[in-house]
């Protein structure tokens, strides 16, 4: 297996990757709950085919909350755990260094974000005059 390499430390991409190298394991919705994006299937086949890393898929079913019952599958993503301890012994210092990047980017970005929309997104001359 050749070394995998990482994606900028300032992506969604290297946000999920963060997750998977720090042991967590996820679905759509935990990564969507987290970040906000719809995409990550997207960033997932990013990392293993872009990017190199081994990431597997368990694949779950569950009851969905639709009106009409039926159950839904889905997949887990992770990292095996045989297979991170083999990458931290190839990538070692580099992969610590990449986690607190991230851990950095996603602190400062939600320290420093501002609102991007606004509530009041109507123009006074659209709202009905009471």
């Amino acid at each position: 297996m050749s070394t995998p390499t990482f994606p900028r430390t300032d992506s969604l991409t290297a946000r999920a990757l963060m997750r998977l190298v720090s042991g967590q394991q996820f679905t759509h919705r935990d990564f969507q709950n987290a970040t906000a994006s719809y995409r990550l299937s997207g960033h997932i086949e990013q990392l293993r085919n872009r990017h190199g890393w081994p990431i597997a898929t368990k694949e779950e079913t569950a009851p969905t909350t639709d009106k009409v019952p039926r159950l839904a599958t889905f997949g887990r993503y992770l990292i095996e755990p045989e297979v991170l301890i083999m990458q931290r012994g190839k990538l070692g210092e580099r992969l610590d260094r990449f986690i607190k990047n991230v851990q950095l980017f996603e602190a400062t970005a939600a320290a420093t974000a501002e609102p991007k929309f606004k509530m009041s997104y109507i123009s006074k001359s659209t709202q009905p005059q009471l």
